[in-house]
């Protein structure tokens, strides 16, 4: 008699799974479909990402109306990124005052199981926005300062000298600005290791009536003691041990990999230059450097400095920070930081490179532009 309860217990077990297996086919396949529409979400949200920031680097190449370049871009990414350039969308925003570019990308998405209950195919998007900014300010600046009529004069990768010595200054400013405060040892500090206070640009005149809101910031919170805004006050005196100092730390501990400009940058001769990723010290990567030790190598060569509009004479008169400038730092002739004799040359470059700092109001004349997502 067990053996015949047993036989009918497994025959309804057997015909209750039967009953079933058909729903939990269809829930099975239900989540094979929502994983998959998920998925496919999440490679056209990457693909907008990507290509709006490639196309928002080619922005206002020539001029802020001009997007051919741009789309251009847009169509090399979309390929890349396995996307039809026909289901992107792109949409130019803000001008030459805030210039910036939407990318939509949209598919359709077929279900391999979900048709059960009528619902074959389902549409799916992805969006991103990218604006073109420029390095407003932040810390992490070396005190040096070129004027904006050396830069006006320099083509990039052209070398130029970023403090003067007693016979390259007949001002008496020695082009070394106040950021952190006075004194030798804080600007040696500041030599060194860059700011610790946050300095700032002037903000970009097609900004200063509120016409780029909304994108990235159009002001600075500058927190240096001894900067008024973008107006600074000059480091007075020659400072030439402070300054050997700072140049030899940078010099000695800058990784093998990056110890040339041809190593640091690429593009040679065309003009715009593009920092390699292992000698970008604002990014993580073999470059970055992440300890003030002595022995600590990575790109301690690779710097921003302010650019002035002049120095005032006597080295009182206060400087305003017009923008900011890369330099790679070449150092001092050999055996001359002595005495009174100091210039210290840097190779000036015009590059695409994020510090990680302040993405200031879109400046046509600046010489640190990069791609921003916003959306």
């Amino acid at each position: 008699m067990r053996s015949i309860f047993r036989r009918r217990e497994q025959g309804q077990v057997f015909m209750f799974v039967a009953a079933l297996a058909p729903i939990l086919l269809g829930m099975a396949g239900m989540a094979i479909d929502i994983g998959g529409y998920a998925g496919h979400k999440r490679h056209l949200q990457n693909a907008a990402d990507s290509i709006a920031l490639a196309a928002s680097q080619d922005l206002c190449k020539v001029t802020c109306s001009d997007t051919t370049a741009a789309a251009a871009a847009a169509s090399v990414w979309a390929i890349k990124n396995n996307i039809n350039p026909s289901d992107v969308t792109l949409t130019f925003l803000g001008g030459s005052t805030a210039p910036a570019v939407r990318a939509s990308v949209r598919a359709n998405h077929s279900f391999a199981f979900m048709g059960i209950v009528g619902i074959s195919s389902k549409g799916v998007s992805g969006s991103a926005a990218a604006a073109r900014v420029s390095f407003g300010g932040g810390a992490g600046i070396v005190p040096w300062s070129v004027t904006q009529a050396t830069v006006d004069q320099s083509t990039s990768g052209t070398v130029i000298t970023m403090k003067y010595d007693t016979t390259g200054s007949n001002t008496g400013n020695f082009g070394a600005i106040r950021i952190d405060g006075p004194g030798a040892n804080t600007y040696e500090n500041s030599a060194t290791y860059g700011s610790q206070d946050v300095a700032c640009a002037l903000t970009a005149p097609n900004c200063t009536t509120g016409a780029c809101p909304g994108i990235y910031p159009t002001t600075c919170a500058e927190n240096s003691p001894t900067c008024n805004g973008p107006q600074c006050d000059p480091q007075t005196g020659n400072l030439i041990g402070p300054t050997r100092n700072a140049v030899d730390f940078r010099m000695n501990n800058t990784s093998a990999a990056c110890d040339t400009f041809a190593e640091a940058f690429s593009g040679l001769g065309s003009g715009q230059y593009h920092l390699n990723a292992d000698c970008n010290p604002w990014t993580d990567g073999p470059g970055k450097c992440t300890s003030n030790a002595v022995g600590s190598l990575c790109s301690r060569r690779v710097i921003v400095i302010p650019v002035v509009d002049g120095f005032g004479n006597g080295g009182s008169t206060p400087t305003t920070i017009q923008r900011f400038a890369l330099v790679y730092l070449e150092g001092y002739d050999a055996g001359k930081c002595q005495g009174n004799n100091c210039d210290i040359k840097g190779r000036f470059v015009q590059a695409d490179v994020n510090p990680r700092t302040l993405a200031g109001a879109y400046d046509p004349k600046a010489l640190i532009q990069f791609s921003k997502l916003t959306e």
